[in-house]
């Protein structure tokens, strides 16, 4: 059960830091969501030079595969940085089964899009 956040891009020049990337999947998927840490996206963020607020975390998230894979992919906030979760679903709307991710999930390429909020 492992998620791999790569950021690819970051543009603070308006009030929020808006951050894309991707992630990717491996290892066993468990029913309710797989457990996503936005802190190594932070810590890869702070390497461009952008200063986010650390303790905030993202005030909005997207994910989408970027493949054509029917399956989707939806965050679920938790209360610290290292504890959302992200729940995969198969195109009919059910969501995965807990075990080893199906190769529909480890071969997708799901781009991710966040909005962070900026030191002022």
């Amino acid at each position: 059960m492992a998620i791999t956040i790569s950021v690819q891009n970051v543009d603070a020049s308006g009030i929020v830091t808006w951050v894309t990337g991707t992630v990717a999947f491996s290892g066993n998927y468990a029913t309710g969501g797989d457990t996503l840490d936005w802190t190594t996206a932070i810590e890869q963020i702070g390497q461009s030079g952008q200063a986010l607020d650390a303790a905030s975390p993202p005030q909005q998230v997207m994910f989408d595969s970027q493949n054509g894979n029917a399956g989707y992919y939806v965050s679920v906030q938790g209360n610290a940085l290292n504890n959302w979760k992200v729940k995969c679903f198969v195109g009919s709307g059910t969501e995965i089964g807990a075990g080893a991710y199906p190769s529909s999930v480890t071969t997708d390429v799901i781009a991710f899009q966040a909005q962070f909020l900026r030191l002022q």
